[in-house]
């Protein structure tokens, strides 16, 4: 049995659930387990120990579950794009980072540190600088 279908059987039929083979609760525990800490976080870290019986979690958290006459929209999370994942996604121009390591006598090393620990203020300088490169060689033109 899949992870979401044994989800699924664990919320809405528990005479199914009896069914349900130990094989799979032992191996989808450890999912089973992260999916319900988001709403039990307590009884999930109780729960999450090395050497303990999985098929005894996964009927514990059937216990849990069958209080719901469905599965709860939170156990369905999807995910978004976090802020720092979109600052990763800026693209720093070649030209104007060698300009910069130049300019300021930074190393590679250390601007790879700035762009980590400061990616708002690098990206507003790097965006100001991009403006003021593209004016500079409007104008020679």
């Amino acid at each position: 049995m899949e992870l979401f279908d044994l989800v699924r059987v664990m919320f809405t039929d528990p005479k199914k659930y009896r069914e349900v083979k130990n094989n799979d609760k032992a191996k989808n525990q450890f999912m089973i387990n992260r999916f319900m800490a988001i709403n039990f976080p307590e009884q999930a870290q109780l729960l999450n120990r090395n050497g303990i019986n999985g098929i005894g979690v996964i009927d514990t958290w059937q216990f849990v579950t069958s209080r719901f006459k469905r599965v709860p929209g939170w156990i369905y999370t999807k995910t978004k794009k976090t802020k720092a994942q979109e600052r990763l996604e800026f693209k720093y121009s070649e030209d104007l980072v060698s300009l910069y390591l130049k300019v300021n006598q930074v190393s590679r090393k250390d601007f790879d540190i700035l762009t980590k620990m400061y990616p708002e203020e690098m990206q507003e300088y790097f965006t100001r600088m991009k403006k003021q490169y593209e004016t500079y060689d409007g104008d020679e033109s």
